[in-house]
């Protein structure tokens, strides 16, 4: 096998799952994306749609209770996690 594949294959393996926090709305309300965020198996990294630095977090669930600190949210896998238990 080349190196290249063995890159190809690891990369693969690695991949984080893409999820978006969404703010729930009621009718008249904004809404909408809040973060954009990357799921690894053992942390989640959260980039804020408001221009704000990346936020690292122990996990997905981590990352949602911080954004719903402030009001409902709902998370939306853009990249479901293929049977991997994200935390």
């Amino acid at each position: 096998m080349s190196v290249r594949q063995m890159m190809t294959e690891q990369a693969s393996e690695q991949v984080p799952a893409r999820f978006a926090i969404c703010a729930e709305t009621e009718a008249g309300e904004d809404g909408g994306v809040l973060g954009w965020g990357l799921a690894f198996d053992d942390e989640a990294v959260v980039v804020p749609t408001n221009g704000g630095l990346p936020n690292p977090f122990s996990g997905v669930k981590a990352a949602l209770r911080m954004y719903g600190m402030v009001r409902p949210v709902q998370l939306v896998w853009v990249d479901p996690p293929d049977g991997r238990q994200l935390t």
